[in-house]
């Protein structure tokens, strides 16, 4: 049973996860939309398969038409289907192998700066950070927060990577059809008497005095004392240097008076 794949999000049908060559925990229960590979062996000739869970619960398969598939593993399809053969007595010992090649009915999607992004199914109870986890992580230029959108809900819930309990937070159980999202760290430009001017990729809630340091701090031309914030339209002047700098600032360290 494949694990996941990385598949964009479709418009005019439910995101799926195609076939791969990694195998799920056996928790993943099926429903509607799911599709399945059947293999049935016990004849000269296998038979296989594939087809989508219809939206009573239901596939179809030859020597026994319908059969009730939602709410079940795969290996508890396959185990049911091979009860259904012999005892029905079309054959004596058949085999059955049941793949799951498409998720559709239990699956989240994973995007931006994680490592692996895609669409993954739902196989065991999850939370944001084993999603995130399960997604290779976030990449070094990716923010220190995730995006959660749930179905039926308007807001976007911003969850900071350090925040561990609460609603929405860390442990927040992951729900079927949400979507995740990892931005690009937002940056900062500091020029003039720095020692290491340019852009820096900032961390919620990082102060001016943390940003100056981390371009090398004032050059002996240079004082802490006469630094300008350029945000947006407006020039901020004497500023706190425990103050937060945000998202595109550009900050100007001046000389000092001789």
């Amino acid at each position: 049973m494949p694990l996941l794949a990385n598949a964009p999000l479709q418009t005019s049908e439910p995101p799926t996860v195609q076939a791969s060559p990694m195998q799920p925990a056996d928790g993943y229960l099926l429903g509607v939309n799911d599709e399945v590979e059947v293999t049935i062996y016990g004849s000269g000739q296998n038979q296989v398969v594939r087809t989508r869970i219809k939206e009573d619960g239901t596939i179809t398969l030859p020597f026994l038409g319908t059969v009730a598939a939602r709410d079940r593993t795969a290996r508890q399809l396959a185990a049911q289907i091979t009860e259904q053969l012999r005892s029905g007595g079309i054959f004596t010992k058949p085999s059955v192998n049941v793949e799951i090649t498409q998720f559709v009915s239990n699956s989240i999607t994973m995007f931006g700066q994680v490592a692996t992004p895609g669409v993954y199914p739902i196989d065991r109870p999850l939370t944001v950070a084993m999603a995130v986890a399960r997604a290779g992580g976030g990449q070094a230029n990716g923010a220190d927060y995730v995006i959660l959108r749930r179905r039926g809900d308007d807001v976007e819930h911003r969850i900071s990577f350090d925040k561990l309990t609460g609603e929405w937070s860390t442990a927040t159980p992951i729900q079927s059809g949400d979507i995740l999202f990892v931005p690009t760290a937002p940056v900062v430009f500091v020029y003039g008497q720095v020692n290491a001017p340019g852009s820096f990729t900032i961390r919620s809630g990082m102060t001016l005095r943390q940003v100056i340091a981390r371009a090398g701090g004032p050059t002996l031309a240079g004082t802490q004392r006469r630094i300008s914030i350029y945000r947006g339209d407006q020039e901020i002047k004497r500023v706190d240097l425990n103050s937060t700098v945000q998202p595109n600032d550009t900050i100007f360290v001046h000389e000092r008076f001789l």
